[in-house]
């Protein structure tokens, strides 16, 4: 192992183990069985709500019964559980939870034939359950619901699209006069029209849902959240569409691997909505999109739609604009750390395994992972909790008023919000440190993003390889050996250098297309979707403007 690789991992296990040491001496301290939970008062990790109802399939008139718990168990707490009709209208109830458990139940009449969704709201967060009437009578009219107010426009949100949009074509618009900064320029505009259109909910204004939806979490308002039918979490695209923040149209892949092998292997309740396929089907639907996705585009994903691309991408650009050079790692250890992000994506599947032992083996390997425990509570989806973009995203909505800053900060225990559902010390932490080493070393969070080489493992590795819909074509004949790919790369890739020629796209590519934009050679590099060449090096250094063309590419290289 070499000096860098050793000042880089030995710091990182030490907080590694700092971090897992604390709990699992505070886990083995308390010391509860799985014999005796039934006997002995288990450790409550909260705020939280837990709820059940007694049936989710009643007839008109007939009662259902919701019990639960909230934690830690206070006095003086009021728990609102409202009943949502078919209609929007709603009917409240109000219990008092047991000042030593923390239990409470209360009993409604539900009067109307259709869906209700019933609420138990503990101040700001809450836990949701549904209840399917039916009405024997076969004479009985439809339930026509009321029209719900419509949304407000968020103008904020509004101007700031307006704004980086002129940025984009701005920078379209540069880039077709600059025939080095071309395809930069297009990449920009496009990556910033994803951003819009992947958390096109933030649009509108979440604050003038009516009550009593106004109280309770923000999920239950997100634009696209149905695939097939079955996928209530939504569609599935290999980009950081964090599952967390408001208004999202697709959902982040690594998010539902997580959830639908712990917390959610078994069909029913999760969280905010009801889940009809059981886990392993469901991971079998996200898996097959993924795998689509990714062998018709492979890690273009990465490189022209991911949001935390454009993020990185942001970052260099703010270093450019301060003339700081950029820093590379070196050849040896930038291929060891590209390899990291195969490590997180083995132990993201093997952690969510050992999470939800229980209901895949019957067997519970932690103490913690029970519904309310301290693992469920605050390790589900277990990357999620130390993944650099669901800060920035609820940072950013929480700034432009999308998000109510209680529900960022108000699931979390310990000082500092050590740890929690939405921001915590641990999560802001590593968007600090990633922030800062995107700001020196270009893409660096993209040579280890686990869902990068989720990607990447069904686009260059045979067979997927072989049916690729996207490649990156070299002509050996036409190379002349300049070095120019190699140094623009913004990931260090070497392969298009050294390789002789043919398919030389590799697992580290992200298809930025800088090198096709750099290359000097007519021809040299072509682009391919199925196929078919959609873009290719211009011998741009034959242009009347020669010495003009020269400084920029010099400028280029030296501001890389």
């Amino acid at each position: 192992m070499n000096k860098l690789s050793k000042l880089v991992l030995i710091p990182a296990l030490i907080v590694l183990m700092s971090l897992i040491l604390p709990v699992t001496l505070d886990l083995s301290q308390q010391g509860y069985a799985l014999e005796n939970q039934s006997e002995t008062p288990q450790p409550c990790y909260g705020p939280c709500i837990n709820a059940n109802i007694s049936s989710n399939q009643i007839l008109i008139n007939e009662e259902v019964t919701v019990t639960g718990e909230i934690c830690p168990p206070a006095d003086n707490v009021t728990i609102r559980i409202t009943f949502t009709r078919p209609d929007y209208t709603w009917i409240d109830q109000y219990a008092v939870p047991d000042k030593q458990t923390g239990l409470f139940a209360v009993t409604q009449k539900l009067d109307m034939a259709g869906f209700w969704n019933v609420f138990p709201i503990y101040g700001h967060i809450s836990d949701r359950l549904y209840v399917n009437v039916t009405d024997p009578n076969p004479q009985a009219t439809p339930v026509t619901p009321n029209p719900l107010p419509p949304f407000k426009p968020n103008y904020l949100v509004f101007v700031l699209a307006a704004t980086a949009l002129s940025v984009g074509i701005v920078a379209l618009a540069v880039g077709t006069r600059n025939k080095t900064r071309k395809i930069s320029g297009l990449r920009l505009f496009v990556q910033v029209l994803f951003v819009f259109l992947i958390f096109f909910g933030v649009f509108i204004d979440h604050q003038n849902i009516p009550v009593p939806a106004e109280q309770i979490a923000p999920h239950e308002f997100l634009i696209g959240t149905s695939t097939l039918g079955v996928m209530p979490d939504g569609l599935s695209i290999p980009v950081f569409g964090c599952w967390y923040p408001c208004g999202r149209t697709i959902t982040c892949p690594l998010w539902q691997i997580q959830a639908y092998i712990f917390p959610f292997y078994n069909a029913g309740h999760g969280w905010g909505v009801d889940y009809i396929l059981p886990g392993l089907e469901r991971l079998a639907i996200v898996f097959g999109i993924v795998i689509v996705a990714s062998v018709l585009l492979g890690r273009w994903w990465c490189g022209w739609v991911c949001p935390f691309g454009l993020f990185t991408d942001v970052m260099t650009r703010i270093r450019k604009a301060l003339k700081i050079k950029h820093r590379d790692l070196s050849p040896k250890f930038n291929e060891k750390f590209h390899q990291l992000s195969y490590v997180i994506l083995a132990l993201i599947l093997v952690l969510s395994i050992i999470f939800g032992a229980q209901a895949i083996m019957g067997t519970q390997l932690v103490p913690g992972t029970e519904n309310g425990g301290f693992v469920y509570q605050y390790f589900s989806a277990p990357f999620c909790q130390v993944c650099p973009m669901k800060p920035l995203c609820l940072l950013a909505q929480g700034s432009l008023g999308v998000i109510k800053w209680e529900w960022m900060t108000g699931t979390t225990t310990g000082d500092f919000y050590q740890l929690g559902q939405y921001l915590t010390s641990l999560n802001l932490a590593i968007l600090a440190i990633v922030t800062v080493a995107a700001f020196f070393v270009r893409r660096s969070w993209c040579r280890i993003c686990p869902l990068g080489g989720l990607i990447a493992l069904f686009n260059r590795f045979p067979p997927f390889k072989w049916i690729s819909g996207v490649r990156l074509d070299k002509n050996e004949e036409k190379c002349t050996k300049c070095g120019v790919c190699k140094r623009v790369c913004p990931t260090q890739v070497t392969e298009v250098y050294e390789m002789k020629g043919g398919d030389v796209t590799t697992s580290q590519c992200l298809l930025c297309l800088r090198c096709v934009e750099m290359c000097p050679e007519e021809d040299c590099l072509k682009f391919k979707v199925a196929g078919k060449t959609v873009c290719r090096s211009r011998n741009w250094l034959d242009s009347k403007s020669f010495n003009i063309r020269s400084k920029d590419v010099k400028q280029n290289e030296k501001e890389q």
